[in-house]
């Protein structure tokens, strides 16, 4: 097999939907599952974490090998698929709506695409324009893989086929931003099954005013415009439903003036408070977090995160 160098991928994590935009809006984050690969030559793959152990997940639920030979299935059909041995650090929990799964993905795209530069072959590469096309469609929407790929704040959509459209700004620095992880997992597979089939067309117009309400938030960095654009009527009162343990904690964000909106599917949420106010209140914010979740015997982290500008960060050993 011809010589491929080590390659290191590193792909931040990402909060997706941000309240109304539903499979359209998403943002990177500094935090990172970072993936090393190294081609021996062998039949087989193989993958451990950074420690040494076996990964948390199957070879059957392997995002990342599965997006590698689907890179060569779809842009080198007729190429044998060198293997690899994969370590990763995994920062991002699973199942936690923190991009953990648009990291794999991105990583095994990234890396098929790497491979396929470095091997020289006569097929060329994609184009960017390809490439994040199909980026975009592998899971289906890119609320998670385009931002965990590109970094910043991106809306992007790609509907019934035709070519993906997307927009990417930084997250204005007036604003610090808190996540919140409580120690439980939701499938997004399982958790779209509780959304509607069908949503009240008021609904539908109340997104569509706070999709608008972000982008006047993005222009004019005013935290009130930000308490507005986070308010939606399409995912959340059916993720966050009276029964769920996250509910109590709605009260508190309403109280406290802090803007709020799960990540993803959830169980985490994205805590927002103005810069100028956010060392002053955070202690009192986590004690009222820490009061309601001691009392349903839920354990948790909330820390301090920061928006991430630059994506996924690709190097050679």
């Amino acid at each position: 097999m011809r010589n491929l160098p080590k390659i290191k991928i590193k792909v931040p994590g990402t909060s997706a939907n941000l309240g109304p935009g539903f499979d359209l809006m998403g943002m990177a984050l500094k935090v990172y599952n970072e993936f090393e690969f190294v081609f021996l030559g062998k039949e087989d793959y193989s993958v451990v974490l950074k420690n040494g152990e076996e990964p948390p997940f199957s070879p059957k639920e392997d995002l990342v090998r599965e997006a590698y030979e689907d890179y060569f299935h779809h842009f080198l059909p007729n190429e044998s698929i060198p293997t690899y041995h994969c370590k990763m650090n995994l920062s991002l929990p699973l199942k936690g709506g923190l991009g953990s799964s648009a990291s794999a993905i991105v990583a095994g795209l990234c890396l098929g695409r790497e491979v396929h530069s470095k091997l020289k072959l006569s097929v060329p590469l994609p184009s960017e324009k390809e490439f994040l096309q199909f980026l975009a469609e592998w899971e289906g929407h890119p609320d998670n893989t385009l931002p965990a790929y590109l970094g910043g704040f991106v809306f992007a959509y790609s509907t019934h086929g035709e070519p993906l459209r997307y927009f990417r700004k930084k997250f204005p620095s007036s604003v610090s931003l808190f996540v919140l992880t409580p120690k439980f997992t939701v499938a997004t597979e399982e958790s779209r099954k509780t959304l509607p089939a069908k949503y009240p067309t008021a609904d539908v117009i109340f997104n569509l005013s706070r999709i608008g309400a972000w982008m006047h938030f993005l222009d004019k960095r005013r935290f009130s415009d930000l308490l507005v654009a986070l308010e939606d009527k399409v995912h959340t009162p059916y993720r966050i439903h009276p029964a769920s343990p996250l509910f109590p904690l709605l009260k508190i964000f309403e109280k406290d003036r802090v803007g709020h909106c799960l990540s993803g599917s959830g169980p985490s949420l994205l805590v927002f408070a103005e810069r100028k106010n956010a060392n002053s209140m955070f202690p009192k914010l986590e004690s009222e977090i820490r009061n309601v979740m001691n009392d349903l015997k839920i354990e948790f982290q909330l820390q301090k995160i920061q928006p991430d500008h630059l994506g996924t960060r690709i190097s050679f050993h």
